[in-house]
């Protein structure tokens, strides 16, 4: 597993980047959340709370018909963790949903417990016109809390990648990073709206990553509100760190720590490898 603080040079000036980690996945689901199915689409019925994942079956659609499931804690000792909603096999679909979070305990996981939004795992698929707000537990510094996140093992630039479109959603209020495409991922990152919590002090947000091996589009995004105020580390709208190729052009990116952290791109072509 790389490490949380990796360091590169910029333009004479040193940059430590503070990134999402290729290591983790979801575990098992369990909601009170109902839905109503009819061939491979499961429609939320109304809005609800749950205190562990909602697992989405392979190759089905998630149709949020506009409602809210809210992330809440399980009973004490208990707490949240993993993602809100995550597939549940090779393709998933997640569309006009909102996913939020309702004071979540403020304690640090790993792997497969860390706190995200929506996690496509070893998964193709999309993920479009959702609303993503206060994937966070608070005012944390555990990284953790990414709104929107696909991977793929192997981490690296060997893998077959999957694809998955990310497009028009509305990501705000996170704790760690708005969008992260890791691995052997194909993503087609387009559209959508990203806000940070920025100016802080307690935590290096980033709006769009692209790592691990990753390729992307990334065009026509808007990534703002990314700033850590401590001088050890940078918060950046855009973060490419050892991805496969990223063609990134069109985005609106304001009110950053910095707009762009390149720590390797791989090129400007989107390289699927199938």
């Amino acid at each position: 597993m790389k490490n949380e603080k990796l360091a590169a040079l910029s333009v004479s000036t040193l940059m430590v980047v503070s990134l999402s980690l290729a290591g983790g996945s979801t575990g098992l689901a369990a909601t009170t959340c109902t839905f109503t199915t009819v061939g491979t689409t499961m429609t939320l019925d109304s809005d609800c709370t749950t205190d562990e994942t909602i697992t989405i079956p392979d190759g089905f659609t998630l149709e949020g018909n506009g409602k809210t499931i809210t992330a809440i804690d399980p009973p004490p000792p208990g707490h949240f963790r993993g993602a809100v909603v995550a597939n549940g096999g090779a393709t998933a679909h997640v569309t006009n949903l909102t996913i939020t979070t309702a004071a979540l305990a403020n304690v640090c996981d790993a792997g497969a417990d860390r706190l995200r939004g929506i996690l496509f795992e070893g998964a193709g698929g999309s993920i479009t016109n959702n609303t993503v707000s206060n994937i966070n537990q608070g005012a944390s510094g555990c990284q953790e809390g990414n709104a929107i996140e696909v991977r793929n093992a192997p981490f690296d630039t060997t893998g077959s990648d999957k694809l998955v479109t990310i497009q028009y959603n509305v990501v705000s209020n996170y704790q760690k990073t708005g969008i992260v495409a890791n691995g052997s991922v194909a993503a087609v990152i387009t559209e959508n709206d990203i806000t940070g919590v920025g100016p802080v002090d307690y935590i290096g947000q980033n709006g769009i990553q692209v790592g691990f091996g990753a390729t992307a589009i990334v065009r026509e995004n808007s990534a703002t509100g990314n700033d850590y105020t401590p001088t050890s580390f940078v918060s950046c709208g855009l973060l490419f760190f050892e991805a496969d190729g990223v063609q990134a052009s069109e985005n609106f990116i304001a009110h950053n720590e910095l707009p762009l952290c390149n720590v390797g791109k791989g090129g400007g072509q989107f390289n699927l490898n199938e």
